[in-house]
């Protein structure tokens, strides 16, 4: 048997062909599997975890199709290389980012209203006082911890279907994804200290330090969305590998 598949370790909870993501994506995230080693293979895989290879090639393959993994004909599956420094500030969505990296994704939706711009944003938005904006707050949650708190204004002008979307099972980011026709963002990053309103909707203590992602999505020159992505500190970071050039 592959020395690799003792490295897996399913957490049952779930389908199993996700709790073999979250192992496999764990032990990449980790360090422990490194670019280009390469895994068993599915009938090791398939006898090891003792499940169906079907079960054990739709987890390979949606780890594919998330970056993580090289699926190359007749030499085997293997992990991939880190992708460009540019993408530590790509649009993704946490509910794909969470499991990805190996965690239990949650998500909670406080607010979501249709509301006239306040000043304050109706300048980052570019738009006149009182447009039409929804507005949604929303926890994002890694095994049971807040990671990212979501604050969102769309613009109604251009997204009017936003006003009747239920964000109660779907967060604004991963709809937006799918639903807005954006050519450019913008991002802000800032470290800013817990007021004593944010650290009890975060869960930390008043002054720990928090990570602030600033984000605008562009139609040509028109304002989409502005978000606000809060994160504590201490559960949230950036990686990337890259070399020289």
């Amino acid at each position: 048997m592959n020395r690799q598949c003792d490295d897996i370790r399913l957490d049952g909870q779930g389908p199993v062909y996700d709790q073999i993501k979250r192992a496999i994506s764990g032990l990449i995230r980790s360090g422990s599997w490194k670019p280009g080693d390469r895994l068993p293979s599915e009938a090791q895989l398939s006898d090891y975890l003792e499940t169906a290879r079907m079960t054990i090639n739709r987890a390979l393959k949606e780890l594919t199709e998330e970056g993580l993994l090289v699926r190359k004909r007749r030499a085997g599956t293997f992990v991939a290389q880190p992708e460009s420094p540019s993408a530590i500030l790509k649009i993704v969505d946490m509910a794909s980012a969470i499991p990805a990296r190996g965690q239990v994704y949650g998500y909670r939706c406080e607010v979501n209203e249709t509301v006239p711009a306040p000043d304050t944003i109706a300048k980052r938005m570019r738009l006149a006082h009182g447009a039409r904006l929804q507005h949604v707050q929303c926890l994002h949650t890694a095994d049971g911890e807040i990671v990212e708190y979501e604050e969102r204004w769309i613009n109604l002008a251009l997204l009017p279907q936003a006003g009747r979307a239920d964000f109660s099972g779907q967060s604004p980011s991963g709809w937006l994804q799918r639903a807005t026709p954006w050519t450019e963002a913008e991002h802000t990053v800032s470290a800013v200290n817990a007021t004593p309103e944010q650290a009890r909707r975060l869960g930390v203590a008043p002054g720990a330090a928090l990570l602030v992602l600033e984000r605008r999505t562009f139609h040509n020159e028109d304002v989409v969305t502005y978000a606000r992505l809060t994160h504590p500190g201490t559960r949230h970071s950036m990686t990337e590998r890259f070399g020289p050039g």
